[in-house]
């Protein structure tokens, strides 16, 4: 008798297993990655998603967003801590002094007394934190998706702020590319290989600059100056990796908003004076100078690979 339970209690174990088995095949069977493109914010959306199609939740949600942000008076209480923790490396109320700039337009270069009037007027700049609240935003409408088969990986891409979800199937990693500063528009220096979730998020002086008597001006500016930010010398991009640590599905995550702040304030801080604040918002980061130096933080080496 026992012999015979034995038996039963092994063949119900087997099947139950064998079960689970098919269960995890087809949860992971080989989909075609679905891509979509969309504009918001003045950005470009493109978002990849393995098995679930959820990208016109995501781009709804985003909308909502921007007209929350535009309608702000005040910063989020966020962007006023990274301010304070940068000591004002990062600041959220640039609005007048992005204006007056205008790189992407007339591309002008003030006068002392302007750049000084545009200080003072501490007018919100959504540019400064919206595109990586952007990213948190979708990652709550990803995780929380209820269709079966579940979203079983994600990349979204916002106008250059990054965020992987999962996996792709088959438990691949995602294979994100970094471009190179120093190179064209489809130029790459490294990879990320990630799995699960996180958030990339660049600040550079590479795409959006104006030339004039031979001096370049970029789009980050230095909240001390008024003038494109310069404290570290030859710095041309600060690529920061955060995750989603405590995260839980369909809740808010902060990851993305951080690490679009905390890129700007290392940008205009400068590698040596950001080591502090990378730590305080567990950030990883690779610093890229013009002179082809790459210099890491934390433990982004583990997963980057240069080329």
């Amino acid at each position: 008798m026992k012999k015979r339970f034995l038996l039963i209690a092994a063949a119900v174990v087997m099947i139950v297993a064998a079960l689970y088995g098919i269960l995890l095949f087809f949860q992971n069977a080989p989909y075609a990655p679905k891509t979509s493109t969309d504009f918001a914010m003045g950005s470009v959306l493109t978002q990849t998603y393995w098995t679930n199609w959820v990208s016109g939740n995501v781009r709804k949600a985003i909308e909502e967003l921007e007209e929350e942000l535009l309608s702000a008076t005040e910063a989020p209480a966020l962007a006023l801590e990274i301010m304070e923790a940068s000591n004002g490396a990062f600041n959220p109320y640039l609005g007048a002094l992005v204006k007056l700039w205008d790189v992407d337009g007339q591309k002008y270069v003030p006068t002392q007394e302007e750049i000084e009037q545009a200080l003072e007027a501490k007018e919100l700049d959504l540019g400064a934190y919206g595109k990586g609240a952007a990213c948190d935003v979708a990652l709550r409408i990803t995780s929380y998706n209820r269709g079966y088969p579940p979203v079983q990986g994600a990349v979204v891409n916002f106008g250059g702020n990054i965020f992987t979800y999962k996996q792709k199937t088959w438990w691949q990693p995602f294979k994100i590319a970094l471009r190179d500063p120093l190179g064209g528009p489809n130029d790459t220096m490294g990879v990320f290989t990630l799995r699960g979730t996180h958030f990339i998020s660049t600040s550079g002086s590479y795409e959006k600059y104006f030339e004039r008597d031979g001096v370049k001006y970029h789009h980050i500016f230095d909240p001390e100056t008024g003038y494109p930010a310069c404290r570290d010398p030859g710095l041309v991009s600060v690529t920061v990796i955060t995750g989603a640590e405590g995260y839980e599905a369909g809740g808010l995550s902060t990851g993305g908003a951080i690490g679009d702040m905390v890129s700007t304030a290392c940008f205009v801080q400068g590698y040596e004076a950001s080591l502090e604040l990378l730590a305080q918002y567990s950030c990883d980061a690779l610093f890229v100078y013009e002179n082809g130096d790459v210099r890491p933080v934390g433990r982004v080496m583990e997963y980057y690979e240069a080329r």
